[in-house]
């Protein structure tokens, strides 16, 4: 699961990509973005294009991938075999919220800007690749149909905690939420009727 080292191109993109936050909070995801980007950060706009040849959603799905980078080097630093599924779960998240802090208005921006319908496959796209790296760093080893239906059910968790979470600066509250919402993770055995429609979603999106 875990990238290779990262190699000088990639290092380029990610500096493009952290000079361009502030960008993209004030201007949101969009096709002028570049050029706003070019203007106000003095980057070359054939830069921008070369690196990020689909645009601006080539750039906003880097971000997307390198959050969750973030977290899995993070998690390796921990030892939580012994603990409980539901814990690793909550370590995680908890995780991962805490290095989206770091650029909640960026983070907030990218996923209101998600939200709305016509990126509708990316969302779920990025939605079964953080529930699915989720499990992975959980230590998950199922397989066949559980496999699918543990990822739909915690997508239902995490979507609506990551949501709380930048709705409002009440950590706290986002953590007593994530408490609530994860004891659905423990009735998984028992709930496996009508999700064969979302096991063929999911499944499609992560080919």
């Amino acid at each position: 699961m875990k990238r290779a080292k990262i190699n000088y191109l990639e290092k380029k993109r990610l500096e493009l990509l952290n000079l361009s936050i502030d960008s993209v909070i004030k201007y949101g995801w969009n096709d002028s973005l570049f050029e706003k980007i070019s203007i106000h950060k003095k980057i070359n706009y054939n830069e921008l294009i070369t690196l990020f040849p689909d645009g601006y959603k080539d750039m906003l799905k880097l971000s997307l991938d390198y959050i969750n980078d973030q977290l899995e080097n993070q998690i390796s630093q921990y030892d939580f075999k012994r603990q409980p599924v539901h814990k690793r779960i909550r370590k995680i998240i908890i995780s991962k919220i805490n290095l989206m802090n770091k650029k909640k208005k960026f983070y907030r921006r990218t996923y209101y800007f998600l939200l709305i319908p016509i990126n509708y496959k990316l969302l779920t796209t990025n939605l079964y690749k953080s529930v699915d790296l989720i499990w992975y760093i959980a230590g998950d080893n199922s397989t066949d149909f559980n496999f699918y239906s543990k990822r739909v059910i915690l997508s239902g968790v995490y979507s609506s905690v990551i949501l709380h979470f930048l709705n409002n600066d009440n950590m706290f509250e986002t953590e007593k939420k994530l408490d609530d919402n994860l004891l659905k993770v423990s009735k998984i055995p028992l709930i496996k009727k009508n999700l064969l429609s979302f096991f063929k979603i999911f499944r499609s999106y992560s080919i």
